[in-house]
């Protein structure tokens, strides 16, 4: 093994061999239906539980608006980033419900991958069971969830990751399919807003507050709500770190991201970087 801060190069990248996705289903409560997800696991794994005393750490990633569980494999190269770690990746199908329990009692997205999706990982696959070897991440609506989620749910997520979160969609004027309305949801509304679960989190204990990692594209429309999250973090000392660089709404940003801030992930959950395969003389 090797340190898992080492940066990754475009060399390193091409000897790796992309990572097998594996796809499956289990039956929610929370929306009363079966769900679709997908995940990559070490290819050292077997597939058998009961044959493996390993057990890896988790990166559960979440997808944008309009996008499923299928998101991130297709569109970007996280299957190759992710071979060159000892870790499993997680995409849970969030629809369109902002991984938050909608206001008119809909659909119970969040509910559901943390009382159906999360412990169901649990069950079948080899992972490590202490927050600290769990994170999760997403971009766009994904990235205001990893953030909410883990701030809310902050004794199972270590961690939390977002490219170009869409932040400000709980604090929208106007009334919300799944926040409500902004002055009859109100209450409901400031549950689902990370800069008040920020500051909820600066009353806990410093180990009960998750570590945030947030970027965004220069040329991204979210720019400023991003920045404004940043400075509302920054004034009340929330842990976190922060980055822009040039790029826009768009996947070969969230690529190029999620690539750059994986090493500073793994390091963080205890994934270990794997050793460069063999280059094989023609």
């Amino acid at each position: 093994m090797v340190s898992s801060t080492s940066q990754m190069t475009t060399d390193d990248l091409r000897r790796y061999p992309p990572r097998s996705l594996q796809t499956g289903t289990y039956f929610s409560q929370a929306l009363q239906k079966e769900q679709s997800f997908a995940y990559y696991t070490p290819e050292s794994w077997n597939g058998d539980l009961s044959e493996t005393t390993s057990r890896y750490p988790l990166l559960i990633m979440l997808h944008g608006l309009n996008s499923d569980y299928l998101g991130w494999h297709t569109c970007t190269r996280i299957a190759r980033y992710a071979s060159a770690y000892g870790m499993v990746v997680a995409f849970p199908d969030g629809g369109n419900g902002w991984y938050t329990n909608a206001t008119d009692g809909t659909a119970d997205y969040e509910d559901d991958l943390i009382n159906d999706f999360l412990p169901h990982l649990q069950k079948t696959l080899p992972l490590l069971q202490e927050k600290k070897n769990r994170a999760i991440g997403g971009m766009s609506m994904g990235g205001y969830g990893a953030v909410k989620i883990a701030m809310k749910h902050w004794s199972l997520f270590g961690t939390a990751v977002s490219h170009s979160g869409a932040f400000e969609k709980p604090q929208i004027k106007d009334a919300h399919p799944v926040f409500g309305h902004p002055t009859e949801n109100a209450q409901c509304r400031r549950k689902e807003n990370p800069f008040a679960l920020a500051e909820l989190g600066m009353c806990r204990w410093p180990t009960e507050r998750p570590y945030l990692y947030l970027d965004c594209g220069e040329e991204d429309f979210l720019l400023d709500t991003n920045r404004r999250l940043r400075d509302h973090l920054h004034f009340i000392a929330y842990p976190h770190t922060y980055t822009e660089t040039q790029g826009q709404h768009t996947y070969p940003y969230w690529d190029r991201a999620f690539r750059t801030i994986l090493p500073r992930i793994a390091n963080r959950i205890g994934a270990e970087r794997l050793p460069l395969p063999q280059l094989v003389k023609p």
